[in-house]
């Protein structure tokens, strides 16, 4: 259970409703762009190619388009898992053999359409994970649920955030429950941290 400051809370709560009106108002061509160019360049990335089991979001109209790298993914005989909610607050990592596997969940965003293939997360070798926004030092703004709080330690994988460069913020609240990520993947290239 996350003790939640109080404090921390309000400030996120404040800065995630003006960060989302950002993330929409994003141009879709710079959209489009973007996310072929992660693409381009997640697929010469080192922690995708060694990576035989992936951990990936099913991206919304709003963040990078997932499904390019998705469905390369599957074409390269790669294991797939994606997000499915369980409960408030939790998610459970689910084997996709391809996208019409995946339907609307609780909040409308896709996901797989049962929870059959459970995969620990100790078996994933690399997880791209969402934000509404993110700093240089690899802590992210997400969408308030904590999901990706509860879920990230509970694998030792490589942490790699899935970002358009426009949302990089210079500083965000931070909770003592907040996962940092290893590195950040923007249409301009990839960074460790």
């Amino acid at each position: 259970m996350f003790q939640v400051d109080p404090v921390i809370k309000q400030e996120k709560k404040a800065l995630r409703k003006e960060l989302i009106e950002k993330q929409y108002s994003l141009d879709r061509s710079y959209r489009k762009e973007a996310s072929e160019r992660i693409l381009k360049e997640i697929i010469t990335q080192r922690d995708y190619l060694l990576a035989g089991t992936i951990f990936i979001y099913v991206g919304t109209e709003t963040e990078v388009d997932t499904s390019l790298i998705i469905k390369d993914a599957l074409a390269k005989g790669k294991k797939v898992v994606v997000p499915k909610t369980i409960e408030l607050g939790h998610m459970e990592a689910c084997e996709i053999d391809s996208m019409e596997d995946l339907e609307p969940g609780r909040h409308g965003i896709l996901e797989p359409a049962n929870t059959m293939y459970r995969l620990d997360p100790d078996k994933i070798d690399a997880a791209f994970i969402p934000c509404v926004a993110f700093t240089k030092e690899g802590y992210r703004l997400g969408y308030g649920g904590g999901f990706y709080d509860r879920f990230l330690p509970r694998g030792k994988f490589k942490r790699i955030l899935l970002a358009f460069s426009a949302m990089e913020v210079k500083k965000l609240p931070v909770d003592h429950f907040d996962e940092k990520v290893h590195g950040i993947l923007t249409e301009k290239g990839y960074e460790e941290i």
